[in-house]
This record gives C-alpha cells, structure tokens and sequence, in this order.
C-alpha cells in the first residue's frame, strides 16, 4: 500500500513539473494586440476579423476567416535563395500575404473595415518587401534531405484531426503562420509557436 502511494506521488510530481513548464499565452497584451490605439476603438479583433461584411481578400483563405484587413495582394517580393535548397521559395501565397500586409510596410496598420490608414508599422517589425535575408516562406516542404520514419506527422499536420504538431503546413507549404501563432495562443517570444532556447523551433525540422 505504501509503495502504491510513492508511485503515484511520483507520477503526480511527474505530470505536475511537465505542465507547469508548458507556455500558453493569450492575443490581449501581445504584439497583435492594437486595443490601446486611438484607431483600434478599444477592440483587438477588428483589426483583423469582422463578424460582418468581411473583405472579400479573405473569401477564398480558409485560415482567415471573416478577414476584415486590407490585403497587399499585388507586391512582387525579392526572396531568399541559396544553393543548398532542393525546391525555390515562391512569391509568397495568400495566408503570407496576410501577415505581409502589415509587415512589408506598404499598407497601414489601421486600413481596415474599408479604411485607408496612416499608421504604418515600425522598427524590428518591418520586414519590408525584400525577403532574402529572411527564412524563406511559400516553399513546398519536400523533406529537404531529411528521413523520417513517422512520415510527415512527425513534424506537421495536414488536417486539424490528425496528429497536432506545433509546426503546421498550409495546404503543404511553410507559411509565415508556420512558425509563428499569430493569436499567441502559446505564448512564446516573438508569438514563436516554439522556444529559441537551445534552437528547439530550428531543430524540429532541421535535425542534425
């Protein structure tokens, strides 16, 4: 009977030093968070989303839905390239171009609900439209040399049933949204969906 208490208070202890080192974080208060400007009416979603009359940009963007920002749908950008990579990096898809519509700095953060804004963003979140010296986005994941018995689940997920990786595909590409959780919904710096520490978000897909 006393050794049964002890296994189940390690396992206890176990479950309960795990979890507590698991991040969740929250979009109120994060970098995405515009409530406290003037032009944000004291609202976070309605930069974005609108429960009515939503921007056509977003009609065909299942991962956006009911979008409600001005979308940059016509910028050429200048993409990374280099020599070790087996596919090219394309100009980048619509779910990129949602992020890249307040990141590249051509449109406004405040353009939106048909509202051309003023607001442009700012230091180390401007990306601008030269992508080249940035991880490379739109690009087709072809396993880039790396064997994995698990198959693709091992790293991404391909339907929300299927097996959750922190890391998901949009309809098989690397998107922005890829690395980044845009609703900070985990929690970790730069809305990463996983750690820098000792690389842990560059070592789920680049193992050596």
């Amino acid at each position: 009977m006393k050794n049964g208490f002890i296994i189940k208070s390690v396992i206890f202890l176990f479950f309960l030093i795990f979890f507590t080192g698991v991040v969740h974080g929250v979009i109120q208060g994060s970098s995405h968070d515009f409530s406290g400007n003037g032009w944000a009416s004291g609202e976070i979603c309605i930069v974005c989303h609108t429960p009515h009359n939503a921007d056509p940009y977003g009609d065909n963007i299942t991962d956006a839905p009911l979008w409600n920002h001005d979308a940059d749908m016509t910028t050429v950008y200048t993409l990374y390239t280099s020599p070790t990579m087996d596919v090219a990096a394309e100009q980048p898809r619509a779910i990129s171009k949602l992020c890249l519509s307040c990141h590249d700095g051509v449109i406004a953060l405040d353009s939106f609900g048909g509202n051309s804004g003023s607001a442009y963003i700012a230091g180390d979140s401007l990306i601008e439209t030269v992508l080249s010296d940035d991880h490379p986005i739109s690009i087709p994941w072809e396993h880039q040399n790396e064997v994995s018995s698990g198959g693709c689940s091992n790293c991404h997920s391909h339907h929300p049933v299927a097996f959750i990786s922190p890391l998901p595909f949009f309809d098989g590409y690397v998107e922005c949204a890829t690395c980044h959780d845009v609703h900070n919904t985990v929690g970790y710096v730069h809305l990463l969906r996983l750690p820098t520490q000792n690389s842990e978000i560059c070592f789920h897909c680049h193992g050596k």
